[in-house]
């Protein structure tokens, strides 16, 4: 990630997040695929995954459209404490961190997981809306709406549960 100047996030390191946030997202869900017992459980994680790694290719190409320059986001101070509270207590497992943390999980588990995870990446897609530059805009509400769609589905499956 870049450095960060006087507290503030330039629009790369706030795209970067959401590379990390999606690689992470990937990770996890192909993990849960692999442990999960359940089928529809194991095929909306694999589903799941897939959807991490087209936004984690928008938000790339999103990155290599910043100006080569540093434009630190103009968000207040609250607005960068808020973020970096959110980065910080986010859990984003690597490959090892996944299989361990998913090997004991039911499919209710595995799911209750999944709604917090994308919660919180829609609570920062917000924030890194307000913090991108404005022809990213409709990019970052693109993938908030699919993200709408995540929580979605993973609410149905677990409602279908027994």
């Amino acid at each position: 990630m870049s450095t960060q100047h006087a507290g503030l996030f330039s629009a790369a390191d706030i795209v970067d997040i959401a590379v990390q946030t999606e690689q992470a997202g990937y990770v996890f869900y192909q993990a849960a695929a692999e442990a999960a017992t359940d089928a529809n459980v194991k095929e909306l994680c694999e589903w799941l995954a897939e959807e991490e790694q087209v936004h984690e290719k928008i938000f790339l190409e999103m990155r290599k459209k910043l100006p080569a320059r540093q434009s630190y986001a103009q968000g207040s101070e609250t607005t960068t404490e808020f973020v970096n509270a959110l980065i910080g207590s986010r859990f984003m497992p690597n490959p090892e961190q996944a299989q361990s943390l998913v090997k004991d999980m039911s499919g209710r588990d595995i799911l209750d997981f999944a709604l917090n995870f994308e919660k919180d990446t829609i609570i920062f897609l917000y924030e890194m809306r307000d913090l991108v530059p404005v022809n990213a805009i409709e990019q970052v509400n693109n993938i908030i709406a699919e993200e709408k769609t995540h929580l979605s589905r993973i609410s149905k499956a677990k409602a279908a549960l027994t």
